[in-house]
């Protein structure tokens, strides 16, 4: 029951989110997602438990749509991931570090080119970017049962947030507006499978 309370609540606020004038009601659906979430899955890991309450402050920051309101969300979502990459490192194995490389390159190519699209945000998007990469990276390290479904949701949460920047800083018009509806499904996938795995891999 409480899987399926989490994933009515994605799937509402992802068609809320993607629905013009629908933002009254986001105010509701966004809001509730991490502590349905919160329910679904408790996070027993303090650096889980971080991270879901950043990324709660960061869902509701972005109900707005303000710079100030941008650059509060970016904050809170870097902290999101600073507590989810402790958490994942201490379930590091050392045989699983091949793909670190790649990940933090990429990540850092990334950061550059959304840190110049991003204007005058582009420190503290090139910053947001290289910390979401580097707890990619910690995910796919990732030992456990739940793996390769912590590896998924971590992979997925730097889709999201690539949509996102996409549709905020790069393209215009409907291009940014199909861009942004996929914003939500990828990162409401992102944050169950990172948890679920997270747990199922702790035990």
């Amino acid at each position: 029951m409480k899987k399926q309370a989490y994933a009515v609540a994605a799937i509402v606020d992802s068609i809320a989110a993607a629905v013009r004038g629908a933002k009254p009601a986001r105010t509701v659906t966004k809001t509730a997602l991490m502590p349905v979430l919160a329910v679904a899955s408790p996070p027993h890991d303090p650096g889980m438990a971080v991270g879901l309450a950043g990324s709660w402050l960061g869902d509701v920051a972005l109900l707005g749509d303000s710079d100030k309101a941008f650059r509060t969300g970016l904050f809170s979502f870097l902290v999101a991931h600073v507590g989810y990459t402790a958490a994942l490192a201490r379930r590091s194995s050392p045989g699983s570090r091949k793909a670190v490389v790649p990940i933090v390159v990429a990540s850092a190519a990334g950061a550059v080119v959304f840190a110049r699209a991003a204007g005058p945000m582009g420190k503290p998007v090139g910053l947001y970017a290289l910390t979401l990469g580097t707890m990619v990276a910690a995910a796919s390290t990732a030992r456990g049962a739940g793996a390769r479904r912590v590896f998924g949701g971590a992979a997925l949460f730097a889709v999201s947030d690539a949509l996102l920047g996409a549709s905020r800083f790069v393209l215009r018009g409907r291009a940014a507006r199909v861009a942004s509806t996929g914003v939500m499904p990828t990162y409401a996938a992102a944050q169950w499978l990172l948890h679920t795995g997270f747990k199922t891999s702790n035990g």
